[in-house]
């Protein structure tokens, strides 16, 4: 028998656990759901189903950097990328989330990505990090909020990646407030904010334009670069609002690897 009681986190109702009238159910995703638009958390499935409906790109069996181990989903730095179908409305703000590890540089690439929905690069939302370019250092985090990257849009976080490190990466944007749009928190904590962001210019591909990660896997920008992320990838979330400091802190505690 379970001695323990159930907590309703989007009314906060807190009530004792009663196995005649409750069920435990596994393989269920731990994380805040009010605005969820997407979520993939593998260490807590059992099998390579625990992406959920994403579109899973050029996964290959029998590689060891490509594919679903025990907590996580591997990227080979080459071609791999997960798509997800979206027709969010992102007026209210939105949330980035990801929880990975970077293995390496990619070859011939300017960046890397982590997540993006975009048509171009003036619209959407776009992360990665860079490769080594001279424009972006290898392992420098980077956000756009509705693009415009050329007129002093781009959120350079500061953050640096260190490889074969897991590091969990939050970023939330709130149109709705006169400062600190932008909050970026590494691993939960508070780290830096910014007020650039255009959330009109998310808004126009919110039906139009899916999310993918990991690649820009159908080319959006018309040029033969993909981008890839190599490394893993141990959880990735998108929601259609700005998370709490307590959501944010609620997600990675019940995420983190032990």
């Amino acid at each position: 028998m379970y001695k323990s009681y159930i907590v309703n986190y989007e009314t906060g109702e807190i009530i004792k656990y009663d196995e005649h009238k409750h069920r435990i159910l596994i393989n269920e995703l731990k994380c805040i759901t009010d605005g969820l638009v997407y979520a993939a958390n593998p260490q807590n499935m059992t099998d390579g189903n625990s992406w959920g409906n994403a579109i899973l790109h050029n996964f290959n069996n029998g590689d060891e950097n490509s594919g679903w181990i025990e907590n996580a989903l591997k990227f080979d730095g080459i071609d791999d990328g997960i798509e997800i179908e979206d027709k969010s409305d992102y007026s209210n703000g939105v949330t980035l989330e990801m929880y990975f590890s970077l293995r390496g540089q990619t070859e011939n690439q300017l960046v890397q990505i982590l997540m993006m929905k975009r048509k171009t690069a003036n619209d959407g939302f776009f992360m990665f990090m860079g490769n080594d370019d001279n424009a972006y250092e290898y392992g420098r985090i980077y956000i756009d909020i509705g693009g415009n990257p050329r007129f002093g849009n781009r959120f350079d976080t500061g953050i640096v990646v260190e490889e074969n490190k897991p590091i969990y990466i939050t970023y939330t944007f709130n149109p709705n407030v006169e400062n600190e749009k932008g909050i970026l928190y590494v691993n939960a904590e508070k780290r830096k904010t910014t007020n650039l962001g255009i959330i009109d210019n998310l808004v126009t591909v919110q039906k139009e334009t899916n999310i993918q990660i990991g690649s820009d896997i159908h080319i959006t920008n018309g040029k033969d670069n993909r981008y890839p992320f190599n490394g893993e990838i141990y959880a990735a979330r998108v929601y259609n609002r700005p998370l709490t400091n307590s959501e944010v802190k609620f997600n990675y505690d019940a995420t983190k690897l032990e």
